[in-house]
C-alpha cells in the first residue's frame, strides 16, 4: 500500500454509513454480511434494521449530536443502533460490556449519554447509578419487543447533513495519568481504518473473516466496516473459546482470523492437529506476535501474519500486510496516511536503531481521531490533538522503516486484549478499608501481554485477606481488571514529590512473596 485509500477506491462517493451500506445492500441484498453470535444478517437486513434503529432513536427524542450509549454483550442490536445513530447524526458511545460501578458511571457521564441500549444482564448495573446520570432520559433493554420493532420497515429516516467528518462515535481509552478518556472519532476515520485494514488483508468481495474481538473497541471499524466496504462477511463470535476457533473457521470457510496477540498465543498452545495446515486461512491478523513464534505460526497454519501498530487515537500507524514479507517482531512500515517519528525526551527525531517515543501526525484531514471529549462544558466539545501526537509508547525503526514496539511510557496495562488503567484499578483497591496505598503494574504473562500485580500497604494494625480483597475488586471493576497477583509491602518507593516509582516496582517484578490467585484456585466471574 503506497498511497492513501479513499471512497472511490471502493466504488462509493463518501465514507458514510448511508453511502456505503445502502450501496452494498442494493448490490448484494441477500448476501450475509454478518453472523453475530450465531445470527445471520444480510446486507439488506442490516440496511433495514439500521434504518429502524434510526427511526426509534428519533422517536425517543435523539437528534444530531445527542449521545446513545451502547452497553451490551456482542449482539446484532449493538450494530443496528451504532449504524442507526450514524444515519441521524447522533453520537454513539461504545461502552465496555464489563463495566460496572464507578467505571461505568465515569464513562456514561463523560459521554453525556441521553439514551442507553443495554441487555437484561447489565440493566441492574445502570439502575445502580442512574440517579447520578443527569443527561439520561431513556434505557432501552434488549428483548422480544425491541426485536419486533427493529423488523418493521422504517423506510428511509432523515439523513445527517454533516456527512462523514463530524464526531460520530466515542471509544474509550485506558486512563494512564487519570481516568479513561473518550476518543472522538468521525465516520471518515473509522471507514479509513477499515479501508487500510481491508487492503492489508487483501480482503475481497464474498470472502469471510472470523473474529471474537469486542465491538466496544476500535476493532469494530475493521470487523464491521471492512466487509461492508468490500462486500464480504464477518463471523463475529460472542466469546473466544480457543478449542472451538478452528472448527468455526473451517465451517465458515474463513480466509482470515482477526484477534489480539494473546488469542494467537492460546491457539498456538493447542495440541498439533493434522488438519492445521488445511485451514482455509490466508492470514492471521493480530498484534503483538512474538518474533520467535512468527514463522512457526505461518508454517503451522499455512497462512501469512498481518501485524499493525496503532492506538484508538490513530490507527494503524504502521502496517505489515499479506503481501509483505515483514520482519518478525516488527509491526510493519508507516501507513501513508501518517508521518511517524521516533523522538527523544526533547522531541527531536532519532535515527534508525534508537529507542524513543513513537509520535505521529496525520497527512490528511480526518484520518485520525478528532481529539478527546472535554469535561469542562455541556454538550460534547472536543479538545483536538496537538500537531504531533505523542503515543506514550516506546519504539524504534530499523533501516527499512520497520517499527518495533518496545514498551509503554505510560502506566496502562494490557491483559487478554483489554487496555486497563492502573489508576482506575488503584482507586478501587485504595477504597478497601484495610488498604492504605496501592500500585498496579504489569508482569509478563505466559500467554503474552500482561498479568496484573497489585502491591499494597495497609493501615497500621490491619492485614489483608487476599481472596476477600479480590472479592472486593470483582464487585467493583470489570473482570479483566481484577489482579492475578497480590503482595503486601511495608512501603511503596516514592520520588521527591511523593509519586510512586512504578519503574522501580517493574524492575523489582514478581517476588516469591506474591500471592497468585490461579495457584490457589481463585476464580473470577465475568
Amino acid at each position: 500500500m503506497s498511497s492513501p485509500l479513499g471512497p472511490s477506491d471502493f466504488g462509493v462517493d463518501r465514507f458514510t454509513v448511508a453511502d456505503v451500506l445502502d450501496r452494498r445492500a442494493a448490490q448484494h441484498p441477500d448476501r450475509v454480511m454478518l453472523t453475530v453470535a450465531g445470527v445471520d444478517v444480510t446486507f439488506e437486513d442490516l440496511r433495514r434494521r439500521s434504518c429502524a434503529a434510526a427511526s426509534m432513536l428519533t422517536d425517543l427524542g435523539i437528534g444530531r449530536g445527542d449521545t446513545v450509549a451502547l452497553f451490551t454483550a456482542t449482539c446484532p442490536e449493538w450494530i443496528y443502533f451504532w449504524l442507526g445513530a450514524a444515519r441521524i447524526g447522533a453520537v454513539s458511545a461504545a461502552v465496555n460490556a464489563a463495566s460496572k460501578g464507578d467505571f461505568l458511571l465515569h464513562t456514561l457521564r463523560l459521554s453525556q449519554a441521553k439514551m442507553i441500549l443495554t441487555d437484561p444482564e447489565r440493566q441492574h448495573r445502570i439502575e445502580d447509578i442512574d440517579d447520578r446520570l443527569d443527561t439520561l432520559n431513556d434505557i432501552v433493554v434488549l428483548g422480544d419487543s425491541l426485536n419486533a420493532a427493529l423488523r418493521r420497515d422504517a423506510g428511509h429516516p432523515p439523513q445527517d447533513s454533516r456527512g462523514a467528518t463530524g464526531v460520530g462515535s466515542l471509544f474509550f481509552t485506558s486512563g494512564t495519568t487519570g481516568t479513561s478518556k473518550a476518543v472522538a472519532t468521525s465516520w471518515h476515520y473509522l471507514f479509513t481504518v477499515a479501508a487500510t485494514v481491508a487492503s492489508a488483508w487483501q480482503f475481497r468481495p464474498g470472502e469471510v473473516l472470523w473474529t471474537a474481538m469486542p465491538l466496544f473497541h476500535l476493532s469494530a471499524a475493521p470487523i464491521v466496516l471492512a466487509p461492508m466496504l468490500v462486500g464480504g462477511t464477518t463471523v463475529l463470535a460472542r466469546e473466544f473459546h480457543p478449542s472451538e476457533v478452528w472448527d468455526e473457521v473451517r465451517a465458515h470457510g474463513a480466509v482470515g482470523f482477526v484477534g489480539a496477540g494473546a488469542m494467537v498465543s492460546m491457539l498456538q498452545n493447542l495440541p498439533p492437529d493434522s488438519r492445521d495446515a488445511e485451514l482455509p486461512l490466508r492470514f492471521i491478523s493480530a498484534a503483538p506476535i512474538s518474533a520467535n513464534a512468527y514463522r512457526e505460526i505461518e508454517r503451522r497454519y499455512g497462512c501469512r501474519i498481518v501485524t499493525m501498530y496503532g492506538l484508538t487515537e490513530a490507527f494503524p500507524l504502521t502496517v505489515k500486510g499479506v503481501a509483505d514479507d515483514g520482519v518478525p517482531g516488527t509491526s510493519g512500515k508507516p501507513n501513508p496516511n501518517f508521518e511517524v517519528r521516533i523522538v527523544d525526551d526533547t522531541g527531536n527525531p532519532l535515527p534508525a536503531g534508537k529507542i524513543g517515543e513513537i509520535t505521529c501526525r496525520s497527512r490528511y484531514p480526518h484520518v485520525m481521531s478528532e481529539g478527546y471529549v472535554s469535561r469542562e462544558a455541556p454538550g460534547l466539545p472536543v479538545d483536538p490533538h496537538q500537531d504531533w501526537f505523542h503515543t506514550g509508547d516506546l519504539g524504534r525503526f530499523d533501516s527499512d522503516q520497520n517499527l518495533t514496539y518496545v514498551d509503554r511510557i505510560k502506566d496502562s496495562l494490557r491483559r487478554r486484549g483489554e487496555n486497563i488503567s492502573s489508576v482506575e484499578v488503584e482507586t478501587v483497591v485504595a477504597s478497601h478499608p484495610a488498604v492504605l496505598e496501592a500500585a498496579a503494574i504489569g508482569v509478563p504473562s505466559d500467554v503474552g501481554e500482561d498479568d496484573i500485580l497489585l502491591i499494597v500497604t495497609t493501615h497500621p494494625g490491619t492485614a489483608v485477606d487476599y481472596a476477600e480483597l479480590l472479592d472486593f475488586c470483582a464487585a467493583r471493576m470489570p473482570y479483566f481488571c481484577v489482579p492475578r497477583f497480590v503482595e503486601t509491602v511495608d512501603e511503596l518507593p516514592k520520588n521527591g514529590i511523593g509519586r510512586t516509582r512504578k519503574d522501580l516496582l517493574r524492575t523489582r517484578g514478581l517476588t516469591p512473596a506474591a500471592w497468585d490467585r490461579e495457584r490457589y484456585g481463585y476464580q473470577v466471574s465475568r
